[in-house]
């Protein structure tokens, strides 16, 4: 299910984002929050914020997004475990637990993995910009400005409905096909609300909430 902007553009333009709370979903950092509050979260490095700038979402994916990253090797290392359980006998290459052990191993490595790329991970709205911070060796960071967002999709895939979560996507002109996501994020009708309060705000100052 995918669900554009023009949707949701009723609700979210009477929504002031400059001072209306911020949504306790994930880690979210109260609205106005202070550079130096959003630090102290651990989640943002005071440095991305102008001293002026005000933090009106500050969030993470939801823990689902570690077992929906590592889905995929979690059920081939169960089938494998399956297939040494069935067929083991017929193929006396190691002990059977040594290889059930190095699979669940495996297994392990791929869930810790996911586990770090969803720490690394922080989804930014201010009164000027959206970003969106990953990177586990590397940091990854887009951010851009609201005058330059020309359109958001709210995305609810069948397992993040299963779990009340969902994606938003940002296009912008200079993102080359490569359009940004906020993945798996809590409340994700009230979060694009907010987004796109914010958005009109800055894109329609004169709108005043029509």
């Amino acid at each position: 299910m995918t669900t554009t902007s023009g949707q949701f553009e009723t609700a979210a333009s009477q929504v002031d984002a400059a001072t209306r709370p911020a949504l306790p979903v994930g880690n979210a950092v109260e609205a106005n929050a202070s550079p130096a509050a959003v630090a102290n979260a651990d989640l943002l490095p005071a440095n991305l914020l102008s001293g002026d700038e005000i933090v009106i979402l500050l969030l993470k994916p939801s823990l689902w997004f570690v077992l929906f990253r590592s889905f995929r090797w979690i059920a081939a290392m169960a089938l494998v475990v399956w297939l040494i359980g069935y067929f083991g006998h017929l193929v006396p290459i190691a002990k059977n637990s040594t290889v059930v052990n190095v699979v669940v191993a495996i297994a392990a490595a791929r869930v810790g993995f996911s586990m770090l790329d969803w720490a690394a991970r922080s989804y930014v709205l201010t009164n000027r910009r959206v970003m969106r911070v990953r990177g586990i060796f590397n940091v990854d960071l887009f951010e851009c400005q609201l005058t330059r967002i020309q359109n958001t999709y709210l995305t609810l895939t069948w397992y993040e409905r299963m779990f009340g979560l969902g994606s938003i996507t940002f296009t912008t002109a200079g993102t080359a096909g490569a359009d940004p996501t906020w993945v798996n994020i809590s409340r994700p009708l009230e979060v694009h609300e907010h987004v796109r309060a914010a958005i009109n705000k800055v894109q329609r100052p004169n709108a005043n909430g029509v």
